[in-house]
C-alpha cells in the first residue's frame, strides 16, 4: 500500500512526458511546413495578379481556402485528433497543382507581361547606387526555385528577339534572391537562376559567348521589404548590357 502513491506519481510523470513529446513533435512537424506555405502564399499572390480570380475562379478559390486552413493548422493546436486535417498538406498541393494547370496557356500574354516590376525604391537603390536601365526584361522566379516560369519565358522570348536584332550586344545576367536563407545558399541559388536564364537564351539561338553570368544572392535587393510583396520582385535574373 505504501508504494501506491509512488506508482501514481510515476504514472502521472510518464503521461506528462508523453504529452510533452507529442507537442514537441507536433511543433517540429508544423514548422517544417512553413517554407512550403510561404511559397504557396507567394504563388497565390502572383496568380491573383495574373487574373486567376477570373480565369480560374473555382481553382483559385479552392487553393485560397485550403491555404487558409493549412495556415491555421500549423499555428493552432486545436486540430489534434481531427482526422479531417490529416491529409490537408496533400489536399493543398493538389489544389495548387490544379490552379497551375488551369493558368498554363490561359493567362493572356498582356496580363502577365503587364506585371511590370516596380522601379527600385530609394531604400533598395541607396545601398548600391541607381540600377542601370535595360531594354531587356527581367525573369522572375518562385521561392527557392531556379526553373523558368511561363511568364518568365515570355520575357526571355522577347529578350531573344531583341538580341537577334542586335547581334553585337553583349550582356551580363545577374542572379538575385530574396532575403530568406543564408548568404552562401543564396549566392548558389542566384547562380543557378542566372544560368537557367542563359541556357534558355542559348537554346533560343543566342551565342553563349555574348553572355556573362554573376550571382549577387540576396545582397542587392531590387525592392526593400520583408514580405512577399517585396520578395517576389527580388527573385530574378536581371539583364545588364555591356
Amino acid at each position: 500500500m505504501d508504494q501506491m502513491p509512488e506508482v501514481k506519481r510515476n504514472s502521472r510523470l510518464a503521461l506528462i512526458c508523453a504529452l510533452a513529446a507529442l507537442l514537441t513533435a507536433g511543433c517540429a512537424t508544423n514548422a517544417s511546413y512553413r517554407p512550403e506555405i510561404d511559397r504557396m502564399k507567394g504563388e497565390l499572390a502572383e496568380a491573383k495578379a495574373a487574373g486567376a480570380e477570373i480565369i480560374a475562379a473555382e481553382e483559385y478559390a479552392s487553393a485560397e481556402a485550403c491555404l487558409d486552413w493549412w495556415t491555421h493548422w500549423v499555428t493552432q493546436f486545436d486540430h489534434f485528433g481531427d482526422v479531417t486535417m490529416a491529409n490537408l498538406p496533400a489536399r493543398c498541393r493538389a489544389a495548387f497543382a490544379s490552379l497551375r494547370s488551369k493558368l498554363v496557356g490561359r493567362v493572356p500574354a498582356e496580363a502577365v507581361a503587364g506585371l511590370a516590376a516596380p522601379k527600385p525604391d530609394a531604400a533598395g537603390a541607396g545601398a548600391r547606387g541607381a540600377e542601370k536601365e535595360s531594354v531587356l526584361k527581367d525573369a522572375f522566379f518562385d521561392f527557392d526555385k531556379s526553373s523558368i516560369r511561363p511568364d518568365a519565358k515570355l520575357n526571355l522570348d522577347e529578350n531573344a528577339k531583341w538580341l537577334k536584332a542586335n547581334p553585337k550586344a553583349a550582356f551580363t545576367i545577374e542572379g538575385h534572391c530574396d532575403e530568406r536563407g543564408t548568404r552562401e545558399y543564396n549566392l548558389g541559388l542566384g547562380q543557378r537562376r542566372a544560368k537557367a536564364a542563359k541556357d534558355y537564351l542559348v537554346s533560343a539561338g543566342i551565342d553563349a559567348k555574348r553572355i556573362k553570368i554573376i550571382s549577387y544572392g540576396k545582397e542587392r535587393p531590387f525592392v526593400s521589404g520583408h514580405d512577399e510583396s517585396a520578395w517576389k520582385w527580388n527573385r530574378r535574373a536581371h539583364f545588364v548590357l555591356q
